[in-house]
C-alpha cells in the first residue's frame, strides 16, 4: 500500500517544525522529528485502513522536511514531496507565527482530536487552519451554540428566515462561535457571549473570511 498524501493539517504541523527547530541538527533521530511522527500517527485524520506499515514514520517525516526544504529554497518543486507543503508553505510566507498560532492549537486540542472521527469526505480540508481544528469549531457550536436564545433576526444582514420560510417550521437560524479559531479550548464550555445568531449564508462567509472577526466586527463582511 502506498503512503498517502500529506493533508494540510500534516503539513502545517511539519511547517512548524521545520520554521523553530535547529535545521543543522533536525534529521529522522532528532526529537522533534520523532514527536512530530509520533503526533502524526496519533491524529485521527488518516483512517487506519489507509495506512501502510511504515506510516508517517520518522525517516518518511523527515525525507519529505529535507526534500521541500531543498526544493523550496531553490525556488522549485520536489515531485516526491507533497503538494500542500509548497501550497501551505506559500499561503503563510512571511507569516510564520500565524502558522505557529496554529500549530500550537492543534497540539493543546490534541487529546481531543485523538478521539475524533471523519467520514470518507474530510469535511472542513480547505479550512485555511485545516479539518482538524474546523471540526472542533463546528463541535463546540452544536455543543454549547444549542443552548443560546438565538435571535429571531440574523445578527448580520438582518433577515428574519422564519419570516421568509413561513410554510416550513423551524429555526433556520444558526449560532456562530466568535471566538477565534487559533484560541479554541475543547476542554472549555462556551457562553452566550462568545456567540452570534447568524443565517446559512452569513455563517458560511464567516467561515471563510480571514482575519478571524469579533462579536463586534462581525458585520463588516457586508459592504
Amino acid at each position: 500500500m502506498a503512503n498517502i498524501s500529506f493533508t494540510r493539517d500534516e503539513a502545517i504541523l511539519a511547517l512548524d517544525v521545520l520554521h523553530f527547530a535547529d535545521k543543522l541538527r533536525l534529521n529522522k533521530e532528532s526529537h522533534e522529528i520523532a514527536e512530530l511522527s509520533e503526533l502524526l500517527n496519533e491524529l485521527p485524520i488518516i483512517p487506519l485502513s489507509a495506512r501502510c506499515e511504515n506510516f508517517r514514520s520518522k525517516g518518511g517525516v523527515n525525507g519529505q522536511l529535507s526534500k521541500f526544504r531543498s526544493s523550496y529554497n531553490k525556488g522549485k518543486k520536489d515531485p516526491d514531496v507533497g503538494t500542500i507543503f509548497y501550497e501551505v508553505a506559500d499561503e503563510f510566507d512571511g507569516r510564520k507565527d500565524e502558522l505557529h498560532k496554529i500549530a500550537r492549537a492543534i497540539r493543546k486540542n490534541c487529546e481531543f482530536f485523538k478521539t475524533a472521527t471523519f467520514g470518507s469526505e474530510l469535511e472542513g480540508e480547505d479550512f485555511p487552519e485545516g479539518a482538524l481544528l474546523y471540526h472542533l469549531h463546528r463541535v463546540l457550536e452544536t455543543r454549547d451554540g444549542r443552548k443560546i436564545v438565538r435571535a429571531e433576526n440574523c445578527e448580520i444582514c438582518h433577515l428574519n428566515l422564519s419570516e421568509i420560510y413561513k410554510p416550513t417550521p423551524g429555526n433556520f437560524l444558526q449560532c456562530h462561535l466568535t471566538v477565534p479559531i487559533t484560541e479554541l479550548n475543547s476542554s472549555k464550555h462556551y457562553a452566550a457571549d462568545d456567540f452570534i445568531t447568524v443565517c446559512p449564508n452569513c455563517h458560511t462567509v464567516l467561515h471563510r473570511n480571514r482575519p478571524w472577526l469579533t462579536k463586534d466586527d462581525a458585520g463588516k463582511i457586508l459592504f
